[in-house]
């Protein structure tokens, strides 16, 4: 009987050349490994405890049938981002919402300078690209510090923009985005927030190719059971005696599939179980038990192909883990400006991601807006699966999602 898996994972897309059984890689360069100081190091612990949190909350407030997709790790730049700008329990609130309380805002900003800086050179064959920017209006004051520790640290691109004039706001800020995920999420605003001093925005884009390519003659239509009992026609990829790391504990198969040179892997865990309770319930230290318990071999996998984006305002979910103040005319941002009544008005979230038998493709967009105060073993995936991409030396996770239908594409 086939083992059910929910999946985890985050992703990366290119594709090349392939010969049956696997894949050449275009450059033969095996890459670089990440390397973190010891403090930096121990930042991908709390830094992942985020973005569990941040997944578990997105979840719950779902409808039971929707697919997701996430970047964790742009809500992260762009939030820390905007930390640099806020004082007193403002900053508190957002530091222990990102779990990063221990660490001095020096050590944070160093973290994330480390990642922007090396995360992209890791493999020849992946493309990563992550990209911050600021954009304020042309009538409001900024604090030099603010903006230079931004341009320091996260390589932010600053401009001026006239806040009045709309569509050319939108149409500038908007074709930033697009040219930074190659136009998978081709705009992040509908509109500037009245009162809008200034948006706050990290754009992430991923592509590589598995390690070991699925054989697009083996892919074939199966039914896919849903939540509901029903079943929907999806494309099934299949690998048999494919090398990866995998585990079946506590009523959940995990998969491991690595991609080129081994820098990233995607992670599929599926539940025996109801997938809405198990993503409520993943947090820090179910994810550290289920990735201690993969093992390497060789096993057949076969699961969806699939492709969709998705789209979240998170100010609740936010304020749900402690940064209510930053959203209220209590905030302090006076690191931004000197005479503060600033907030924010929201935190926009856009992600994309195609996963074939080439690789994957993936993108991200995080907005913060700044407004005046206001048998081998077998693991088939046919049914819902949680999905994330990770960087395989250091374990820091990129995306995360669930797979409900993968018949949608919106």
């Amino acid at each position: 009987m086939m083992r059910k898996l929910t999946l985890l994972c985050f992703g990366i897309l290119a594709i090349t050349a392939c010969k049956k059984g696997g894949i050449s890689p275009v450059n033969k360069d095996p890459g670089k490994d990440l390397v973190l100081s010891a403090t930096e190091q121990q930042q991908i612990g709390p830094g992942n405890a985020f973005t569990l949190k941040l997944f578990s909350a997105n979840v719950n407030s779902l409808d039971a049938d929707k697919n997701v997709i996430i970047s964790p790790l742009s809500v992260s730049f762009a939030i820390s981002m905007t930390s640099n700008g806020a004082s007193g329990q403002t900053l508190t609130d957002i530091r222990k919402t990102m779990e990063f309380s221990s660490f001095t805002e020096e050590q944070v900003n160093s973290y994330y300078h480390n990642l922007i800086t090396n995360l992209p050179d890791l493999d020849p064959n992946t493309t990563l690209k992550i990209a911050n920017s600021i954009w304020y209006a042309h009538n409001f004051t900024v604090l030099p510090a603010f903006l230079k520790i931004n341009t320091d640290f996260y390589n932010a691109e600053v401009k001026t923009l006239d806040f009045s004039n709309e569509s050319a706001s939108l149409t500038t800020i908007n074709d930033w985005v697009s040219q930074q995920t190659n136009s998978k999420i081709p705009k992040i605003l509908d509109k500037i927030s009245d009162g809008a001093r200034m948006y706050l925005i990290n754009a992430i884009y991923f592509k590589s190719i598995w390690k070991t390519r699925f054989d697009a003659k083996a892919t074939f239509k199966a039914p896919f059971s849903l939540s509901n009992g029903g079943t929907v026609q999806a494309d099934f990829m299949t690998n048999s005696h494919a090398e990866l790391k995998s585990a079946y504990y506590n009523g959940t198969n995990v998969v491991e599939l690595p991609y080129s040179n081994s820098k990233y892997s995607m992670i599929l865990m599926m539940p025996d179980g109801d997938i809405k309770s198990f993503a409520q319930g993943l947090d820090s230290s179910k994810w550290n038990l289920l990735m201690g318990k993969l093992t390497a071999g060789k096993s057949d996998i076969t699961m969806p192909r699939f492709k969709f984006s998705y789209d979240i305002t998170l100010n609740d979910i936010l304020k749900s883990l402690g940064m209510s103040i930053a959203f209220s005319d209590m905030a302090d941002f006076s690191r931004i400006n000197a005479g503060g009544g600033l907030s924010i008005s929201e935190v926009k979230h856009k992600a994309y991601i195609d996963v074939n038998e080439d690789g994957t493709e993936a993108a991200a967009v995080t907005s913060v807006g700044i407004v005046t105060t206001a048998a081998p073993p077998t693991h088939v995936f046919n049914k819902p699966f949680i999905f994330a991409i990770r960087e395989m030396k250091t374990g820091l996770i990129l995306f995360a999602g669930i797979v409900r239908n993968p018949a949608l594409s919106e």
